[in-house]
C-alpha cells in the first residue's frame, strides 16, 4: 500500500477478501467481519465449521489473517481477534439458515401466529421470504422471515 491509505470501505473489503482466503485455505467460513471505530482498531472476524471451532482453530486462522494484512492497511494499531458463532448467536441470513439446517432452533415473532408467538422445533428449510421448522409433534410451520424477531439455536445440556 506503500503509504497511501485507504478509505475505510476499502479497508474493510481488504480485510474481508484477506480472512475468506484465509478462513477457505483452513476449511472455515467466515460469517461476519467487525471492525471497530475506536483505536486502537479492533477487526473482530466470526468463523465457522460445521465441526465446530476451537480455540486452537483460531489461534491458527489469526495467524493467518494476520500474516495476509499489509502492514499499511490499518492505521495506526490494530488487534484482531478470530471468534466462533456461539451458540447463542441470532440466525439473520440465509447464510445463518443453511449453516442451521436440521439443528433445533428457537423462534420468536412480533405477532402471533396460530395463538403463538414462540416456537421450538427443527430447522428443516427456507427459502427467499419463508422459514421452514417441524415441531415436536411433527407438525412443520412456515414463518414468513420478516415476522420472525429472534431465532438462534435451542442449547440443551
Amino acid at each position: 500500500m506503500g503509504g497511501e491509505f485507504l478509505k475505510r470501505p476499502q479497508v474493510r473489503e481488504e480485510i474481508v477478501r484477506v480472512a475468506e482466503v484465509a478462513a477457505e485455505e483452513h476449511g472455515y467460513e467466515i460469517v461476519e467481519v467487525e471492525i471497530t471505530k475506536q483505536q486502537p482498531t479492533r477487526v473482530i472476524i466470526t468463523v465457522f465449521r460445521k465441526e465446530g471451532v476451537n480455540i486452537d482453530d483460531c489461534a491458527e486462522i489469526s495467524r493467518a489473517i494476520n500474516d495476509g494484512i499489509d502492514d499499511d492497511l490499518i492505521q495506526g494499531q490494530y488487534t484482531l481477534e478470530v471468534q466462533s458463532p456461539g451458540l447463542d448467536r441470532p440466525i439473520r441470513t440465509k447464510d445463518d439458515y443453511r449453516r442451521n439446517l436440521g439443528n433445533k432452533v428457537e423462534v420468536h415473532l412480533y405477532k402471533k401466529l396460530n395463538d403463538r408467538k414462540d416456537f421450538i422445533g427443527i430447522l428443516t428449510d427456507y427459502g427467499d421470504d419463508t422459514v421452514d421448522i417441524r415441531e415436536e409433534n411433527g407438525e412443520t410451520v412456515t414463518f414468513d422471515s420478516k415476522s420472525i424477531s429472534l431465532m438462534r439455536q435451542v442449547i440443551e445440556f
